[in-house]
């Protein structure tokens, strides 16, 4: 199993791009799946550097409806078309960004109606699901933890109000592994721990060979990570590859806590597994 980084806030050398965003290739035994697509500035550029060709693409995964991990869908559809595209239905939702009366939209800046002419073939879903053979979708994520809050800034309209979102769509992808279960993060909106704790129980198998992805660790309070630091070590994945959304701060932490156990990603990097 390999897993590409496509797209990142981070950019490897000599010359791949870096966006505020997240695009992870998997690639497994049935081919090729995008978890992700970033803003779409950096994802096709890196998938040529890597000389990725995107013939063996069977799907896409969309985490959750915000733009930094859905915006760059109509370039991929340029270029693989007609295409799965595996999601929460609250993907569609209005979603945005609000400190005091100042507000942004932030959720996925295409409507459904127009991926679909392109040949976005959505397949849409809330509960934990085999997408592939040994790729599973997580579903909703229970929350279980009362150390990993939701971010009061991020909203969603439901009627004509802007209401804290509780990140329903949030989705993980988890991959069987003879030596435990790897975790494909996209912001961990649901919480790091909570994924984890439920990628244990939809697949029976209590070992977390890895975790990769956007694991929102930079929003957390110190006291937060570290919790978090705590039951990672309790759960001891064999390798915690984070990028995006986990931030300096809580990448130096990781890295003093776990030492080689701990990669911060960037675009270019190619995981082994």
């Amino acid at each position: 199993m390999q897993v590409f980084v496509l797209s990142d806030n981070t950019a490897g050398a000599p010359s791949f791009l870096a966006e505020h965003g997240l695009s992870l290739l998997v690639r497994n035994d049935w081919g090729d799946l995008l978890m992700d697509v970033g803003q779409g500035m950096a994802m096709m550029h890196n998938a040529e550097l890597l000389r990725i060709n995107l013939d063996n693409l069977k799907g896409v995964v969309l985490s959750h409806g915000h733009y930094d991990h859905t915006a760059g869908l109509p370039q991929l559809l340029k270029r693989k078309s007609p295409l799965k595209v595996y999601a929460h239905p609250g993907i569609f939702e209005a979603k945005f960004f609000q400190v005091g009366e100042a507000k942004r939209f932030i959720g996925l800046p295409f409507r459904r109606e127009f991926l679909e002419s392109m040949g976005a073939e959505f397949d849409l879903g809330d509960s934990s699901r085999e997408i592939l053979p040994g790729a599973f979708l997580s579903g909703e994520i229970p929350r279980q933890t009362d150390f990993e809050p939701g971010d009061p800034n991020l909203k969603v309209m439901r009627g004509d109000e802007l209401q804290v979102d509780p990140f329903h769509d949030d989705q993980a992808l988890f991959l069987p592994h003879p030596e435990g279960t790897v975790v494909i993060l996209g912001c961990a909106h649901a919480g790091t721990i909570n994924t984890l704790l439920h990628a244990m129980k939809v697949m029976g198998d209590e070992r977390i060979k890895a975790v990769i992805g956007g694991s929102h660790l930079l929003f957390l309070r110190p006291e937060q990570l570290e919790r978090t630091i705590e039951e990672l070590k309790a759960i001891k994945p064999g390798l915690m590859a984070f990028s995006h959304c986990t931030g300096q701060l809580a990448a130096r932490r990781l890295s003093q806590e776990f030492g080689e156990r701990f990669i911060f990603n960037q675009t270019g990097a190619v995981i082994n597994i």
